[in-house]
């Protein structure tokens, strides 16, 4: 007699998988895979966004090589902080940003590698809790970094903690910031699930930077939690985290995120503090090359952001 046999795995954690489930929460990794069907207000599915830029020299010579191979770029990102730049040099790259219509998001400078007050997480442990503020004096000097920056005409800043995030939130509201600046949460406050993001997106960020090695599932139920929140999403990463490099998932990755940014060139270093050199800045615009490659060669269709977009942050003449 042949028996058949019930194929279907029972999953652990079944109580807790139906309740999530029930309330449109994740509950699985192994989900359909669906498009978000969701645009930038203006227009458009995804950006390219290129880190480490973190001085005239460098953005000047890596916007040259972009022009000169035809590829697009949305916005450049300054890391290291803005305070170890001169207002003149953060003039300069503001103002040739604005000039080309690129946008440029600048990093708050005061945060624990600089901060005599924190030192804590410079030792092994403490590096591990992120780059988290622990006294007033620094959030003083977060608000102070932002004033100076949008006074310039910056429109994109990058924080490190959730209640900076909250601080410049609060400041824009108030009107101390500009109406149209976009806050972005950086990778390393650690946005690595559906749910984290929502927090960042309801404390006044608009933009955040998940964890590099965030699976489908995850990033598909992190733009269901969060619809207005734009997902920038690095595509390669640097040696010392890995490596690797995601080209292949790129068309998945615009057609479930978007709204998105494409975060490309991060691979042409192994460490974000290596200096940037000429050979480096040609590795970088080769990455953004093969990645666009990948999703134009895909099939799928969707659209470059709008010139319209706030999320390009295009400076402003002041």
């Amino acid at each position: 007699m042949t028996t058949t046999l019930n194929r279907e795995v029972i999953r652990g954690a079944s109580r807790a998988r139906q309740w999530l489930q029930d309330n449109h929460l994740p509950y699985s990794d192994e989900i359909v895979l669906e498009a978000s069907g969701r645009e930038f207000t203006d227009g458009g599915h995804y950006g390219v966004e290129v880190p480490v830029v973190n001085n005239f020299r460098v953005l000047e010579a890596t916007l040259g090589m972009l022009r000169q191979e035809g590829l697009p770029v949305t916005r450049f990102n300054e890391t290291l902080g803005a305070f170890l730049l001169s207002d003149a040099e953060v003039k300069d790259m503001l103002d040739l940003c604005r000039e080309s219509g690129v946008g440029m998001v600048f990093a708050l400078g005061p945060r624990p590698e600089y901060d005599r007050k924190a030192a804590f997480y410079r030792g092994g442990f403490g590096a591990s809790q992120g780059r988290r503020i622990n006294n007033n004096d620094a959030m003083a000097q977060s608000a102070e970094e932002a004033i100076r920056l949008t006074e310039m005409g910056c429109r994109g800043l990058i924080a490190y903690d959730l209640g900076v995030i909250r601080l410049l939130s609060e400041m824009r509201t108030a009107g101390l910031l500009p109406a149209d600046l976009m806050i972005k949460a950086s990778s390393h406050c650690i946005v690595s699930n559906p749910l984290t993001a929502r927090i960042y997106y309801e404390n006044g960020a608009n933009s955040v930077t998940t964890m590099h090695d965030l699976g489908l599932a995850v990033l598909q139920e992190m733009r269901a939690a969060s619809p207005e929140l734009t997902i920038d999403l690095p595509t390669d990463v640097y040696g010392t985290k890995g490596g690797f490099i995601r080209f292949y998932e790129v068309p998945e990755l615009v057609q479930i995120c978007s709204p998105m940014m494409l975060k490309i060139g991060a691979s042409a270093q192994s460490h974000p503090h290596d200096p940037v050199n000429e050979n480096t800045i040609r590795q970088r615009v080769q990455r953004v090359a093969l990645c666009l490659e990948f999703l134009h060669k895909s099939g799928v269709e969707v659209k470059y952001i709008s010139d319209l977009s706030a999320q390009r942050c295009v400076p402003v003449a002041v």
